[in-house]
């Protein structure tokens, strides 16, 4: 009786944790687009991101794990995918030749995990390393933070989000399988996100003007957005 309690309220978490994931990355997407500005986010880190979460999904998915537990990650990737067509943008890479093709490598990539062309064994070696990537991407969203003294193109919504997020992972994890290294993982992540959500308060509160190079720099991104705009 006790343990159907248990796994009930794992599976009441689990659906609050994906309805809350619909709208992971919208304020920050919002933010991007109001702004007209990418200024603080790192394209490495959003990368390191999707990379992440494809992993994780395609583990779950290939082990059969229940839906439920994973369901959030499809969902925050197709929101990661338009952040991160707005952070092109806005930096000016979009056109650039290579993009097509490594759109292209990752999804026939994907197809091959889920037709079962590539073992799902080659899943089990990558996800420990997703631990690091994640890691590695957050701290890279704070070192973007810090480098530009700014913060105001990041949502404090979004993160606060994944704050509560990821520590409900942990719990439903833990009832529906106990696999220690997705907890790790979610663990990891937990902290991390802490740690951009503080830095990005920060820097909002105390914003630090930038220096002569930046506004200069910040000028010329500006004139190029607007010529191509008029093209």
């Amino acid at each position: 009786m006790e343990m159907q309690l248990v796994q009930i309220l794992a599976n009441v978490i689990s659906l609050l944790t994906v309805l809350s994931c619909l709208f992971l990355k919208v304020p920050q997407i919002l933010y991007i687009r109001k702004k007209q500005s990418a200024d603080g986010i790192y394209m490495q880190a959003m990368l390191m991101e999707i990379t992440g979460f494809t992993i994780v999904t395609l583990y779950n998915y290939t082990n059969q794990y229940s839906v439920m537990t994973y369901l959030e990650y499809p969902i925050i990737l197709l929101q990661v995918y338009v952040l991160l067509y707005y952070v092109l943008k806005f930096k000016g890479y979009l056109s650039a030749p290579v993009v097509p093709f490594l759109i292209t490598a990752y999804f026939v990539t994907i197809l091959c995990f889920v037709l079962e062309i590539l073992p799902k064994e080659i899943l089990s070696y990558l996800v420990p390393f997703c631990t690091p990537l994640s890691g590695s991407a957050k701290v890279t969203y704070i070192y973007g933070i810090i480098k530009a003294a700014n913060a105001d193109a990041v949502s404090l919504t979004t993160w606060i989000i994944s704050v509560l997020t990821n520590i409900s992972r942990l719990f439903t994890v833990y009832v529906d399988s106990a696999d220690t290294k997705l907890m790790i993982n979610f663990l990891v992540s937990t902290t991390l996100s802490a740690g951009v959500l503080a830095t990005a308060i920060y820097y909002q509160r105390y914003p630090t003007k930038p220096t002569p190079q930046k506004q200069r720099r910040r000028r010329s991104l500006s004139a190029d957005r607007n010529h191509q705009h008029k093209e």
